[in-house]
C-alpha cells in the first residue's frame, strides 16, 4: 500500500478553514502511516492558530493542518518497523508528514505520519476515550511537576476539559478538592471535586474549609489567579497550567505570602504511557468529555462548537 495523499482541514489564513488535498511525503523507515479514525480540537491552541497568533509566536506560517489528538489505525510501516504493527490502533499527538503546508501540529488529517515509537498503542482502550490523551497528558504532567501531597487542599480554577482531568490526576495524589467554573454545566459534569463551586452565584471564600496548600488555573485568565491567591496559606503553589499572554499580578499577595508560581506546558514522554495505562485501570475517564460529536463533514460546526460554546467540553470528529 503507496499512500501519498489525504484529506485535511487546512487553516488557510486567519478565520479561515478549507476542506482538501493535501501530499504526504514518502514514509521514512523508522516511521508509520496511520489512518484516521477519530480526531479532537484543542481549543485553546487552535483559536490561537485560528487568529494568526502563532504565526510568530511559534513560526506556524499558514496554510497550515492544525490539531494533534488523533486517533487511527495503522495501515502501512516503514522498512525498519516491525509489520506487527499493522492493523493496531493508536493514539498519535500531531504528525509533520506533509509536502506544501505547514503542519500544526497536522493532526486533523485522514492520513497521518509518525515516528513508530510516538504512535501510542491502545492495546484495547476504547478509541474514542484514547482521543482525549494529549490533553489528559497535559493535565498529568502539570499536577505531577506542582507535586501534591495527600491531604493537600488544592483549588481548581476552571472545569473545561485540562480542569476537569487536572482535577482527576490531583485526586489520585489523595488531595482535597474544590473545583470552580462560570458555567453549570461544566461543574455538573464534572466527576472529581469534592466541592463545586459556581463563583458566578456563590462566593468562593464562603465554601473554602480552609487555606489552599495549590491551586491549579485552567481559565489561562490573569485575572482569575489574581483575584484567588487571597485564599492560600503561606508558601503556597500556584500551577499556571493555561496560555497566558503575560503574566500580570499585583505583586504584594504573592510577596506577603511567599508564594511560588510553576508553569507547565505541554506533555513530557513519559506522561502519555502513564495515562493511558491510568485510563485502563479507570482511573482516569475522558469519554464523557466528548459533549458534541460530528462527522467529518460536519468539521465547520464542531469547530465552532469547540471554540464558541461554553457548553462544549470537548468536540469529536468521526472521520469514519
Amino acid at each position: 500500500m503507496i499512500i501519498r495523499t489525504a484529506q485535511a482541514i487546512v487553516v488557510s489564513s486567519p478565520n479561515r478553514m478549507t476542506f482538501t488535498d493535501v501530499r504526504l511525503r514518502a514514509l521514512a523507515p523508522d516511521e508509520v502511516l496511520v489512518r484516521t479514525l477519530y480526531t479532537s480540537i484543542s481549543a485553546g491552541t487552535e483559536r490561537l492558530l485560528m487568529a494568526g497568533s502563532l504565526v510568530e509566536m511559534a513560526n506556524l506560517p499558514f496554510p497550515c493542518i492544525p490539531g494533534y489528538e488523533t486517533v487511527g489505525e495503522i495501515v502501512e510501516v516503514g522498512a525498519a518497523v516491525s509489520p506487527n504493527y499493522v492493523g493496531e490502533l493508536a493514539f498519535v499527538g500531531g504528525s509533520y508528514g506533509y509536502e506544501g503546508v505547514t503542519p500544526a501540529w497536522g493532526g486533523q488529517s485522514s492520513y497521518i505520519t509518525t515516528h513508530y515509537s510516538k504512535a501510542y498503542l491502545l492495546n484495547g482502550l476504547d478509541p474514542v476515550a484514547a482521543v482525549a490523551v494529549a490533553p489528559a497528558a497535559t493535565a498529568w504532567h502539570g499536577v505531577e511537576l506542582i507535586d501534591i501531597k495527600p491531604g493537600e487542599l488544592v483549588l481548581i480554577m476552571g472545569q473545561g476539559p485540562i480542569g476537569q482531568l487536572a482535577a482527576q490526576a490531583a485526586k489520585l495524589k489523595g488531595a482535597e478538592l474544590i473545583v470552580c467554573d462560570t458555567v453549570q454545566d461544566r461543574l455538573d459534569k464534572a466527576i472529581a471535586g469534592d466541592i463545586k463551586v459556581n463563583i458566578t452565584t456563590t462566593p468562593l471564600k464562603s465554601k473554602l474549609p480552609g487555606k489552599v496548600d495549590v491551586m491549579i488555573d485552567a481559565t489561562g485568565k490573569m485575572e482569575v489567579i489574581g483575584t484567588n491567591i487571597t485564599a492560600m496559606r503561606d508558601r503556597g503553589r500556584v500551577l499556571m497550567l493555561g496560555f497566558y499572554r503575560r503574566i500580570d499580578l499585583d505583586f504584594a499577595w504573592p510577596f506577603l505570602k511567599e508564594l511560588s508560581f510553576h508553569t507547565s506546558r505541554e506533555w513530557a514522554v513519559e506522561d502519555v504511557p502513564a495515562v493511558i495505562n491510568a485510563m485502563h485501570l479507570n482511573k482516569i475517564q475522558t469519554e464523557y468529555l466528548f459533549t458534541h460529536r460530528y462527522p467529518v463533514a460536519e468539521y465547520q460546526e464542531a469547530y465552532a462548537a469547540a471554540l464558541h460554546n461554553p457548553y462544549c467540553l470537548k468536540a469529536l470528529i468521526n472521520w469514519q
